[in-house]
């Protein structure tokens, strides 16, 4: 059984595109009075998903605007009630008159998210379909919309819930065996069969705790630290990274006391570049702060450019790998061109004065995002998602401790039940008012 909150009441309308002036504006309205007033504000009992022009009267009988109208019938709608859509001039005086009109008719206007919210609570959706709505709005990059299209079809949705389908059977084993001695589970090869689910239970966790984790670290996009001693150019690199004058540049070393931020896209993914103070040996008790700072990013960091002067060092001994990429910068000053050899290993050069080598710098950060994790993008997840899947897995792996260690499967039975519960939270089988307000309210009105 669900164990959503309570439904909400009224009949809601906002205006579902965009805001600001527009060739066509599209008005929602939903809810128990949308019939009713779908036919005083146009004269006409709508059918059926079946478009109607027609003219939209405000209170007193003047036409407004002249309008297509589609109604959509109990349950067969977006949010599962009866639904008007009314598209009408992008005029924005248009809008505001139409609007009120509803308003005066028994509507309210619809808080963030409440269209979606009602779609969730009227079984329409789950929680992550929901989410998946807000993330195929807000997505920036082709690979990360057909992600969140994914999701919104149901695609996470079907994972969390063959996951929950085989942590109900292992239940249902364990739970069997107890009116049963040991030697006849022995003899009957039970206990060798729950050993089996629990190894591909396991493998199904991990797999998606992976994929949830990419997933999760797209949508939220990469941080990358710029760093390196003082004076090799970092400021600069971030400036040519960013295409603005974002950090202060000059020639004394440990200009940057702190860090800076900018966001920015990169393949249409979010990237966050944090300029970093100079890494060095100093009294000075503001730049130890600086340094001191600038290390706690770089363990944050998913990625560390390392910048370094090509002019004293060109030669890399250790590798990059997926955390770490090495820079060396101020190659326009050196007299004969750098060559990749083995002392490079995979090190990028670069002039972050003339931009020299920069489109290679960020096609190396863009593809970093097509090979996270060495995970294919097929579904879009949340912070929250990852945090419930760990707790699932962690009860799920308690559970599997305990039955190497023989002990009573009434105690293994309740660690599943927790792990099931934990995945419920994802979709939203188990869930609060808080978490549902958390969630929707990021949402734009109208959706």
């Amino acid at each position: 059984m669900s164990n959503k909150v309570n439904k909400l009441s009224g009949t809601i309308a906002a205006q579902a595109s965009a805001q600001g002036v527009s060739g066509i504006s599209v008005i929602r309205v939903s809810g128990n009075k949308c019939k009713s007033i779908a036919k005083k504000v146009t004269g006409k009992t709508l059918a059926h998903m079946k478009a109607q022009h027609t003219d939209f009267f405000d209170s007193d009988g003047a036409v407004i605007d002249s309008v297509v109208a589609l109604f959509f019938a109990s349950p067969a709608s977006y949010t599962g009630e009866d639904v008007l859509e009314i598209s009408c001039h992008g005029s924005m005086a248009v809008v505001d008159e139409i609007l009120k009109t509803l308003y005066e008719q028994g509507a309210r206007q619809a808080g963030a998210g409440e269209f979606t919210k009602r779609a969730f609570l009227n079984d329409k959706l789950d929680l992550t379909q929901a989410e998946a709505v807000a993330d195929l709005i807000e997505s920036s990059s082709a690979e990360t919309a057909r992600a969140a299209k994914n999701s919104l079809e149901g695609a996470f949705s079907k994972k969390i819930f063959s996951l929950l389908d085989a942590l109900t059977e292992l239940r249902a084993n364990i739970e069997a065996s107890l009116d049963f001695p040991e030697e006849d589970l022995e003899q009957t090869g039970h206990n060798q069969q729950v050993e089996k689910m629990f190894s591909q239970t396991s493998k199904r966790y991990l797999s998606l705790l992976e994929e949830t984790k990419v997933a999760c670290k797209i949508r939220e996009g990469l941080v990358v630290a710029i760093t390196g001693e003082p004076n090799v150019g970092k400021s600069t690199l971030l400036n040519q990274l960013c295409g603005h004058e974002r950090a202060i540049v000059n020639e004394a070393p440990g200009t940057t006391r702190d860090t800076i931020e900018v966001e920015t896209t990169i393949d249409g993914y979010r990237v966050c570049f944090v300029d970093t103070a100079g890494l060095r040996e100093t009294t000075n008790s503001v730049e130890q702060e600086g340094i001191r700072r600038t290390k706690e990013t770089i363990k944050q960091a998913d990625l560390v450019i390392e910048v370094r002067d090509a002019k004293k060092d060109n030669e890399l001994k250790t590798k990059n790998d997926q955390k770490r990429l090495v820079v060396f910068n101020k190659t326009d000053l050196l007299k004969t061109k750098p060559k990749r050899n083995k002392t490079n290993n995979g090190a990028l050069f670069v002039s972050a004065l003339t931009g020299l080598g920069i489109e290679g710098l960020v096609e190396n950060i863009g593809n970093r995002f097509k090979k996270a994790g060495g995970v294919e993008l097929t579904i879009t997840a949340r912070r929250r998602h990852l945090v419930s899947l760990n707790e699932s897995y962690g009860a799920f792996s308690a559970a599997k401790k305990k039955t190497t260690k023989s002990i009573a499967g009434d105690v293994v039975a309740e660690d599943l039940l927790q792990a099931q519960n934990s995945l419920s939270e994802i979709t939203g089988e188990f869930t609060n008012e808080e978490l549902l307000d958390s969630i929707f309210n990021r949402f734009c009105i109208g959706k």
